[in-house]
């Protein structure tokens, strides 16, 4: 931001966000799934934008190889672990079908993004006809409202409702409830499971995201509390 910049671009492809796709559904991210294989993902500080999300490795290898342009070959992650996993397991099956890495991005497209995945508005003729299709499509209508979002304080994925209803029902201030505002898959990944270590864990995190815990928690007890503010029968209301 300091630079004038608004945006940050990532070079994920559809080989690697196929891989995101089915590692995020065995750790149990599938509620969060839809907001990182969209285009647009605006709720980070600086929205992130994925350009390249249509384009598999090997196009992406053919066209630097046409071009001249150098590529540089990634560090091999460990042999264990689900992340290694997949991405095996991925490359096995691109192997037996080129078209299985496109098959599986597509299908987890057809999950419903949030609102902070909308595509800005583009009123301009030339914008081509794929990018106006995909605007329609992520975008909320006029009328519509935009829903409140919690977040997991350590990933920022957003959280289902059972999380929610964690959340609102502790206040985070100590480490010993600061994994009641985790996702489940941060709880069942990072979160220690002995209370004693939960402390030290605490200590250890960043003071920016022990704040935006607490911020969180309080913004969403105040919106569930206007939720079941409505349902409330005033004392007029029953006399009538």
């Amino acid at each position: 931001m300091q630079n004038g910049y608004n945006r940050v671009i990532l070079g994920s492809c559809t080989s690697r966000i196929a891989c995101h796709v089915i590692s995020a559904t065995v750790k149990g991210q599938g509620y969060s799934l839809s907001a990182d294989i969209q285009y647009v993902d605006a709720r980070w500080e600086i929205p992130i934008v994925l350009p390249l999300l249509g384009c598999t490795a090997q196009e992406l290898n053919l066209l630097c190889c046409i071009d001249g342009l150098k590529t540089v070959k990634s560090l091999k992650s460990p042999p264990f672990g689900i992340n290694a996993l997949v991405s095996s397991f991925v490359s096995l099956l691109q192997e037996e079908n080129p078209s299985r890495e496109c098959t599986i991005v597509r299908t987890a497209g057809k999950l419903t993004p949030f609102h902070f995945n909308r595509i800005p508005e583009i009123n301009d003729s030339m914008v081509p006809l794929a990018t106006r299709r995909r605007q329609k499509r992520y975008n909320l209508k006029p009328e519509e409202s935009i829903p409140s979002e919690s977040f997991c304080p350590i990933c920022n994925s957003p959280l289902n409702k059972s999380e929610l209803f964690s959340l609102s029902s502790s206040k985070i201030c100590d480490g010993s409830t600061f994994g009641a505002g985790c996702c489940s898959s941060c709880q069942f990944q990072i979160i220690p499971k002995d209370p004693s270590s939960m402390e030290q864990f605490h200590l250890l995190l960043p003071q920016k995201m022990v704040s935006q815990a607490k911020n969180s928690t309080s913004a969403n007890v105040n919106f569930l509390g206007e939720q079941i503010e409505d349902c409330l029968l005033l004392d007029n209301d029953d006399e009538n």
